[in-house]
Formats: structure tokens, C-alpha cells, sequence
């Protein structure tokens, strides 16, 4: 059966559900299709007209849009940017628990909050946050290495010259939950979603009240709202498929669609977001402590099309555009699906999310089979401009699987890493590898082997990769990927070129707890050494400055990664005829410029203490911690092997025939889709 859809917006008041009772049969499928020169674009937003000028001064305008909430917001086919303060505004520091030095009274709670002092430092707008009003409706947002958080404000308090805000929770106590300051809620990198921070061309405002809501929004020059096209998207999913283990939901195609304007909420709520890597969160209690900066509990970020024990399903020729959330989810049980020849573009989170991290993803698993990912192909797709507000995330991710083909897609401008590929840092394999500095063997159980085999990463270009974050690279990689060196991950043919100049990275990064990898025949051109970055150290004159606790400005300057290398790796990853553009920092000048840092001890919970820091194998591998088991002396990683890699100057050095092959089909598709 076959489904055409004619030219126009179909704008969708609910999400359109699929279920096993719509499958294809008997051979046949059931196709969802652009009918012959129409482009349908399939919608979960509102238009939003009837603009009035509230602000002169400020060239502020308004408009109701009923009781429609948003995270998004899109004007002529921009993304508009959420109001906010300025990067790193003075006078705010987060503490989860209160300073001692500091006698507040009994309205302060203990578990503290962010503290705060009015200073001219910032604009006289939002300069005094007990002036800011819809309180709960802002959000304080924080990065650190790899990651970012968003936590909502509960309530404002001011007293002794000094105020509190205490954050929502579980989201502030799930925002603080290492041992590890570094990799909490520390440092303040903006608030949003406040009219008074509502003062830059293109930025808006969404007012919440019980007779209705009013979205506010400063014109970018030239644009006229009397004639604008506003899309306020209103729905979190357009499309979702709901097969089950013992009945997926199958033969579906759906081909030369848009799919545009969704958003996701879930950020709004008292879980705020809170993510542990790549877009997984931390939600709701129970969340014990730990010295590792991971949680074994995790949820994933939704898709705007998310299918569930779905298999034979194709998306091809389709547009995913100015989506909210993950633009397309493939979550547990999905099996010989195909995703060729799309365009993914200005995406919130991740383009594409294939598999989960769960227990039902993973050994043992209840009922087996049925839940194991599998037999999927994502190929010729063009990727560009995703994670618009999650920075943490991967261009694309991919958790427990078998047999997955990536191969001749094109992942450009990404914050974080092009593609993430599994997850446990060793903690969730047989071996129970302590991948993570802090990590004890088997810290999170005892598993069977990793469901990780026959996977394939080939010839796909990466351009413009850690844009936002560092701790990152063109290809991720964490925890086993095979069951023997005789099933490795093949990592082949792949080329990057453009890693953002000061992103710490690597540009191939085997990180915590990887094993049985083949990295063959791969390029990296024009990724140069990055550095660690902290963010911003106080202005002088921040009445609440942290440098006494936090040396910024020397961790900043800190030289990070390399076109290889990883983080307490396991081992066992073979180096063949691959193609490397950076020579490697000599260990003894980069041992000089973390010396004082290690022996002052602020680095020693991170660092093993009992290693002599030595992060640069002879073959240029980045171990920026490596790892000697107490007991065994084994050191890791383990059989690192190098054949035929050669140093380069520049394209000319590199065979044709690899550059030919990596993205040269996505690119000739998006060459065809701009015309």
C-alpha cells in the first residue's frame, strides 16, 4: 500500500502512531511517499501572526499563542535563540552545599544552591536577580568537559548582602552527584528564559500564564513579523512506532517527506537536563554518588520520530529539520532498518540515536533476542548542525548493537563528536574493566559478553567536529566492540578534517575501557592539538570569585589530545595504514605544564596517583591517564599495534582514492538537495 502525501504543511495536533497492526504484509510494505513533484512537510508547530510592538525603546514585539509551550522557536527559517545573559556573568557561584565561612541564617538550606551578589559587572537589565520575574521558568546553565546541564530556578532569596537561588529538584542534587568538583554544576555559563535577559536581535521569550501565553521576540534587521513566517512548534513527537518484543512493527517506508518544527519539554521539568555523555540523563532519585562522573541509570533523550522494536523500516530522501529533541530514535529491538540518503539539519540533539544503554539493551537480557539491535544500515545521509542545544552530543550515537553498517554519510558542524559509539567504559563487559579513572573492577556488576559485534564505520566524512565541547573527536568510542581481536570494530576509510583549533580532543578516540578495534586506512587532516577549557576565570572585581579553589586560567593552556588516543583505553586496537596530520607534544613539556597542577593535588583525584604522567606512546597515541592494575601490574592499554601509518603535510599525501571515497556520495546528495 502506498500512502502520497501532496504538496503542503500537514500540521500535526497529535502524534502520529504507529503500531504493529500497521505493518506491511505478506512481502509488501507500507509506504509513506512525497507524491510525484510535491514536497510535503509534516508539522508540530503553530504559525504565529497577530504581532503587536510592546517595547519601543527595546524593539520588543509580542503575540499570544494560547496555551502552546515551547523550547523552540523558528522565524524565516531561522532558529531564534532562547534570551539569555551573558557568558559567564559575574557574581554567581553554585555551591551544593553552603560555604562555611558564610553565616546566612536558617533561611539558606543545606544543600545550597547558587549564591549571588548584584555587581555592576553585568547589564543593568538583569543585574539584580531578585528582579527577575517568573522565576521558576528560568534556567542556569553549566558545562564542563564533554558535557553541559540545564537546571531550573525554584525560588530567589536575598539577605546579609548576599542572595540564594535554590534550583529544582532532583535535578540540582543529579547535577552534583560525582566526588569530582570539575565534573558538577561549579560554574555558572548563562542563564536563560527571563523577558529581563530578552535584549539581543533574534532572541525571544515564552511568558506562561493561566489565561494564556505570550511569546516575545526582538527582530533580527530587516525582518518584518507583519510578514514573517514564525513556526512555535508545540509537539515533542511527530511520529512515533510502538511494536513490541513478540510483535514489532514492521515493512514501513517512508520517503521524500520533511519532517519540521518539534520540540521536547523534558528540560522544563524538575529533571531539568542532566546529562551523563551523549545526550543520556540523569533523571529522577536514586542516583547514588560516585567518584567516576557516570551513572549506571540512565534515560535517553527522546526522538521527534522515535520507533521502538521496529524492523524493515526505511527512511529514504527524506528532510529532518529544526527539530527539538533527537531527530530520529531507533531504540531497542531495531533490526534490518535502513536509513539512506536523508538530510538531517539544525537538530537539537542528535541526528540519529541507534540501540540503548540499558539493561534491556544489554546482557542478560529478559526474552533474549527480541531486544538485541541489529542488521541496521545508515548510509549517504548528510548531517550537519545538530546539537543547537545540547551541546553534548554526537552527530549521530549508537549503543548496543550487531551488525551495524555507517558508512558514506557526511557529519559536518557538530559540537561535540561526529559519531559516539557504545557505552559502559568497560564496566558493563565481561571483563568489568575499570575505564573510568576512579572506577573499580566490576563497580557496576557482573556481565556476560557485550552484545558489540560485526559493527563497520566506513568511509564517511567529518568536517567542523567539536565546535562547542572538547573530550571528544570525529569517531568515539567506548567500552568493548567485539567479542576477539578476530571481530573488532573496522573503523576504515573515514576522513576529518577541521576539528575546531582549540577543542581538546582526539580526533580518533578510543576512550574508556575500548577493546578490539581496527582502525585501517583513516585521514585526519587539519585537526591541530586543543586544550582543556574551564570556561572563563572571573572578571576582576567578581565580588564571588572561585580562582583560589579552581586554577582556570593554567588548565586552560593545558595542550589535549592528538589523532589518536583515549582515556584509561583497554587495549587491543590495531593502527594500520592510516593517514596522521599532527606530530605529538614531547611528554616532557606537557609533564612540565601539569606538574604543579598534580602535585598541588588538583588533579590527583582525576589522575591515578600511583602513574608517572606520560600521555604520548611512541606512535603518538594521547593516553591522557593511563592505568597499571595494582594487583596484576598489567598496564593499559594493552597491544596497541601500528603498521604502515604515515605523518602527512597536507591532501596531497593522502591516496585519492580514500578522499574519493569518504562522504563523496552524501556529498554529491547534498549538492542535489540544495538545487
Amino acid at each position: 500500500m502506498v500512502v502520497y502525501l501532496e504538496d503542503g504543511v500537514y500540521r500535526l495536533e497529535r502524534p502520529f502512531v504507529l503500531h504493529e497492526d500497521n505493518s506491511g504484509r505478506h512481502g509488501h510494505d507500507v509506504v509513506y511517499r512525497a507524491a510525484p513533484g510535491a514536497k510535503p512537510v509534516l508539522s508540530g508547530s503553530i504559525p504565529v501572526t497577530g504581532w503587536t510592538l510592546y517595547d519601543k525603546d527595546l524593539n520588543i514585539y509580542k503575540a499570544s499563542v494560547g496555551q502552546v509551550r515551547s523550547r523552540q522557536l523558528y522565524v524565516n527559517g531561522h532558529r531564534a535563540v532562547r534570551a539569555r545573559t551573558d557568558s559567564y556573568p559575574a557574581g554567581f557561584q553554585p555551591r551544593a552545599v553552603r560555604p562555611s565561612h558564610v553565616e546566612l541564617g536558617t533561611p539558606y538550606p543545606a544543600g545550597g544552591g547558587i549564591f549571588y551578589a548584584v555587581t555592576d559587572l553585568n547589564p543593568q537589565r538583569w543585574r539584580d536577580p531578585m528582579t527577575w520575574t517568573n522565576v521558576q521558568e528560568i534556567e542556569a546553565v553549566g558545562k564542563d568537559w564533554w558535557r553541559m546541564a540545564i537546571v531550573p530556578l525554584a525560588s530567589m532569596t536575598s539577605a546579609h548582602g548576599l542572595g540564594l537561588m535554590t534550583l529544582r529538584q532532583p535535578a540540582w542534587t543529579n547535577a552534583n552527584i560525582t566526588t569530582k568538583p570539575i565534573w558538577n554544576f561549579w560554574q555558572v555559563e548563562r542563564f536563560e528564559n527571563a523577558l529581563e535577559f530578552l535584549d539581543e536581535p533574534g532572541e525571544w521569550y515564552l511568558k506562561t500564564g493561566k489565561e494564556g501565553h505570550e511569546l516575545y521576540y526582538k527582530p533580527r534587521p530587516g525582518e518584518d513579523l507583519a510578514g514573517a513566517h514564525v513556526e512555535l512548534p508545540r509537539l515533542d513527537v511527530l511520529i512515533e512506532g510502538r511494536g513490541k518484543p513478540e510483535k514489532p512493527l514492521s515493512h514501513l517506508r517512508f520517503e521524500g517527506l520533511t519532517f519540521a518544527h518539534a520540540t521536547w519539554m523534558g528540560p522544563s521539568s524538575d529533571n531539568g537536563y542532566i546529562p551523563d555523555q551523549s545526550g543520556f540523563i540523569l533523571e529522577g532519585l536514586g542516583h547514588r554518588p560516585n567518584q567516576i562522573g557516570h551513572s549506571k541509570n540512565v534515560t535517553r533523550t527522546p526522538g521527534n520520530l522515535s520507533f521502538l522494536y521496529a524492523s524493515h523500516v526505511t527512511f529514504r530522501q527524506n528532510h529532518f529539520e529544526h527539530l527539538g529533541a533527537v531527530a530520529l530514535d531507533l531504540n531497542t529491538g531495531s533490526k534490518c532498518n535502513r536509513v539512506r540518503d536523508n538530510l538531517f539539519q539544525d537538530i537539537s540533539s542528535a541526528a540519529i540515536q541507534l540501540g540503548g544503554v540499558s539493561d534491556m539493551d544489554h546482557p542478560p537480557l529478559p526474552q533474549g533476542e527480541p531486544h538485541i539491535t541489529s542488521d541496521n544500515t545508515i548510509e549517504n545521509n548528510v548531517i550537519k548542525e545538530t546539537g543547537r542545544d545540547f551541546v553534548d552530543t554526537a552527530g549521530m550515537f549508537v549503543g548496543f548493537t550487531r551488525n551495524t553498517l555507517i558508512e558514506h554519510n557526511t557529519i559536518s558542524d557538530v559540537p561535540w563528536s561526529g559519531i559516539a559509539i557504545g557505552w559502559g567504559w568497560g564496566l558493563l563487559d565481561e571483563s568489568g574493566f575499570p575505564g573510568v579513572p576512579g572506577a573499580t573492577w566490576h563497580e557496576w556488576g557482573q556481565y556476560p559478553l557485550t552484545p558489540n559485534s560485526g559493527n563497520k564505520i566506513r568511509y564517511n566524512l567529518f568536517e567542523r567536529f567539536l565546535g562547542d565541547r572538547w573530550d571528544g573527536g570525529a569517531i568515539y568510542t567506548t567500552g568493548q566492540q567485539g567479542h576477539s581481536p578476530d571481530d573488532p570494530l573496522l573503523i576504515e576509510g573515514n576522513v576529518a578534517i577541521g576539528k575546531r583549533p582549540a577543542g581538546g580532543g582526539n580526533t580518533f578516540y578510543t576512550d574508556g575501557g575500548s577493546r578490539y578495534i581496527r582502525l585501517k586506512s583513516n585521514v585526519s587532516l587539519n585537526n591541530p592539538i586543543g586544550q582543556m577549557d574551564f570556561g572563563l576565570p572571573p572578571r576582576p572585581g567578581d565580588p564571588l570569585p572561585y580562582t583560589t579553589t579552581f586554577p582556570v586560567a593554567k588548565i586552560n593552556t593545558i595542550p589535549y589530545g592528538s589523532d589518536s588516543g583515549g582515556c584509561v583505553t583497554y587495549g587491543e586496537i590495531v593502527f594500520e595504514d592510516n593517514y596522521w596530520l599532527e606530530g605529538t607534544i614531547p611528554a616532557k613539556e606537557l609533564f612540565i605544564g601539569l606538574s604543579d597542577l598534580i602535585l598541588t593535588g588538583f588533579l590527583s583525584d582525576l589522575l591515578h596517583k600511583d602513574v608517572l604522567f606520560d600521555p604520548y606512546s611512541a606512535q603518538g597515541y594521547f593516553d591522557i591517564c593511563p592505568y597499571t592494575d595494582k594487583t596484576t601490574k598489567i598496564s593499559y592499554p594493552t597491544q596497541l599495534t601500528y603498521s604502515n601509518n604515515h605523518m602527512i603535510k597536507g591532501r596531497g599525501d593522502v591516496p585519492k582514492q580514500i578522499l574519493d571515497q569518504a562522504g563523496a556520495q552524501s556529498k554529491l546528495l547534498e549538492q542535489t538537495i540544495e538545487k
